[in-house]
């Protein structure tokens, strides 16, 4: 198998790994990687800008996605985009109960090792979807992940995040309709 760099053959790669990823993973590994999943997904449909492969499409294969996942571990997985305010708020408390485990459990080391990768990104999108007045504003998300990731051990450069964020949502903001806004 060669490997493409052209992104409707990765989308057509993703939507295949979506079927089968969780079987290999703990139910915590499987929901994270949902969310790193979701970002590439939306970053290849922008990329392609085809008509066809656009939110709804990558909606949609990442509901399946989270039906599989729920059916293989007999437990609901929610997809935090179908209610962005809400899984602001939920995202962020789960991160802060992270502090109470083990650092040297393999799960806690894959997420601070990706936590700039998945977390950051997620979490600005979600406080950029979500549309209620009560949201976290972005500084303020920003100013608890900090808080979080120092007290995790995870070592960030904010201005290195921003810059790959800035790009991220440039890409994505026509197909999400979040706007071209800067992020700080």
């Amino acid at each position: 198998m060669t490997v493409s760099f052209d992104p409707a053959t990765r989308l057509d790669h993703l939507e295949d790994y979506l079927k089968i990823f969780h079987l290999n993973l703990t139910f915590e590994e499987a929901r994270v990687q949902l969310l790193r999943h979701r970002l590439t997904g939306y970053k290849l449909a922008a990329e392609l800008d085809d008509g066809v492969h656009d939110r709804s499409y990558i909606d949609e294969m990442m509901m399946k996605a989270y039906q599989r996942v729920s059916l293989h571990w007999k437990r609901e997985v929610k997809d935090p985009y179908q209610d962005p305010c809400k899984a602001q708020y939920e995202l962020l408390s789960e991160l802060r109960s992270y502090l109470y485990r083990k650092m040297s459990d393999p799960f806690m080391i894959f997420i601070r090792s990706e936590f700039r990768k998945i977390f950051v990104p997620t979490l600005r999108l979600l406080t950029e979807l979500c549309t209620s007045e009560n949201k976290y504003s972005w500084e303020e998300v920003k100013a608890q992940l900090q808080q979080i990731m120092d007290e995790l051990g995870v070592e960030a450069d904010w201005e290195d995040c921003e810059v790959y964020l800035d790009r991220y949502v440039e890409r994505v903001s026509g197909m999400l309709d979040i706007g071209p806004e800067p992020l700080y």
